[in-house]
Order: C-alpha cells, then structure tokens, then sequence
C-alpha cells in the first residue's frame, strides 16, 4: 500500500472510531494552526456527542449544522453559558480540522463552510430594555405559543438553549409548577407556567402528556433562532439573541439561584457578573460585590 494510502485509511478510521486523540496528532500543529491540546478541548465535545449520535463527522449530513449547536455550546466545566469568543474558538478550531483533511485529499469541501461564528462579547454589551422585551414576549404571544413558551422559560428562569430544548414533559409537575432541570428542581413563575398551558393541552393534557414524553419545546435551535428573529422584526425592536434574553433574565430576575438552574453560588454570582447587574437589594444573606 502507498504511504498516502495508508496515511488516509488511518485517518478514515480514526475518524469512524471518533479517536480525536489520534486524528489530532496526524495532522500535526502546523496544520491546525493552535495546540494539540487547545485543539482537543475545543473539538471534545463534538466528537464525544458525534459517538453518541451516531454522525459520520467524516461525511457529515445534512442537518450537520443544525446537529453542532449542542457540543460546539456545552460548557466545558461548571454550570452557565459558554462565552461566545469560546464558542467561535470551537466553530474556528473545527473548520481548520476539515481544511486539513482537505489538503490531506479526505475532503473536497469544508463542511463548516455557512456555519456562523458568534460575535465577540464585551462585559459591557448594553442589554435591551425591559420594555423592549415586554414588547418582544407580547410580539411571540401573538405570533405562536411554542415561542412564547420558551421565550419565557429563558427570560423568567435563564435556560440555556441547549437545556431548554432538551425538556420533556416527564419533568414538568403542572400541579406544583415544579420543573427537573439540568442540574436543580425550579419552581416556575405563575406566568411561565401559564406560558406552557396551551403546550400542555396540545401534549394531551396533564393526564397523557407525560406518557407521550415529548420535548416542551418541540423545535430545533436553529428554529427558535429563526422566529425570534421574525418576532423581534414584528415588535419593531432590535435583535435580541437568545443568549442575550438569558443575560437579561439574570439581570431582572436575580432572585434566587435555584430559579435559574444553578446549583452553587460561586457560578450564579459568576453569571451576574456577565449580566452587568449589581443585585445586593436582591441577596439579603450575602450582598453581592
């Protein structure tokens, strides 16, 4: 077998294994352009999830794009939003690997190519005003009730995409308003739970919905994304991403950690201070500084 041969059956396999310990080395530093290790803390995730899911990060499919906003998004360590100049380290460091495989002759074209990077985030980012997102939530009241519902799970109690989407019905206890999140039992808001009613009822009612165990939120993110931003156009505000509204939910909503699915104070005080907000009139046991 010709040595180029054999270097390309190695990789094929290591990639049908999802062995990025062994994909990433072969392709060297000068290659990828950044650490092996820098290299494997940014792709982990995806590989680990890409085993799970069964996706041929080879030949990926169609919903490829769709399918990377979960692992290119889980936090590395620690509960809370990974910042987006993490994430775009994430979504940079993957789309070198397939140039790579493409000077190697595995690829022709990137499958990254389309994908969007977030923009860089500032500490001092301005959040929208709370009008405005009164303007917003009442625009997706209108507009459709799955929008609704989880626009005001992320704004009342800060879920992250990624775990709201994951929600089944099993969780959420209508005659308590409890609801099992990743990491804590929240409470919800009276207005949340009169958010979720008409999801509720459509799911078959308190009685079969969890039987069925169907998702809360029954869109994919990249749907989400798209009706906020149609319902934002509507209120005739500025684009509010959804990681924004999260930052804003910590900002009026600072009440209690459990609230907002943490699980320690240290990383809830963390997120306050992405939030921009000093909350010590909202922390009676420990003012926040």
């Amino acid at each position: 077998m010709h040595p180029d041969d054999e270097r390309a059956l190695k990789l094929t396999r290591a990639f049908r294994e999802y062995n990025l310990d062994q994909i990433a080395p072969m392709l060297g530093v000068q290659a990828l352009g950044r650490p092996l290790a820098q290299v494997h803390s940014n792709l982990k995730h995806v590989f680990e999830q890409g085993s799970k899911d069964e996706i041929d990060l080879l030949n990926p499919p169609a919903h490829f794009h769709d399918w990377l906003t979960g692992p290119l998004t889980t936090p590395t360590r620690g509960p809370g939003p990974l910042k987006p100049n993490t994430i775009t380290s994430r979504v940079t460091t993957l789309r070198v690997l397939y140039d790579a495989l493409i000077t190697e002759g595995l690829l022709t074209t990137n499958p990254m190519t389309g994908y969007p990077s977030p923009g860089i985030e500032h500490a001092s980012d301005p959040l929208p005003e709370r009008e405005d997102i009164q303007r917003l939530l009442d625009s997706a009241k209108t507009a459709d009730p799955v929008l609704f519902a989880a626009l005001t799970l992320i704004y009342e109690h800060a879920f992250q995409v990624r775990e709201l989407l994951g929600l089944k019905w099993p969780a959420y206890d209508p005659t308590t308003g409890e609801l099992l999140r990743a990491r804590t039992v929240t409470k919800l808001s009276e207005a949340t739970q009169r958010a979720l009613e008409p999801l509720l009822k459509a799911a078959g009612g308190p009685m079969y919905a969890p039987e069925q165990a169907g998702p809360l939120i029954p869109w994919s993110a990249e749907e989400l994304r798209l009706q906020l931003w149609k319902a934002c156009k509507v209120a005739e505000i500025a684009h509010i991403p959804l990681n924004v509204l999260r930052r804003a939910s910590l900002r009026d909503h600072p009440a209690r950690m459990a609230a907002s699915g943490f699980s320690n104070d240290q990383a809830y005080r963390r997120a306050l201070r992405l939030a921009g907000k000093v909350v010590e009139k909202h922390r009676k046991d420990e003012p926040y500084r």
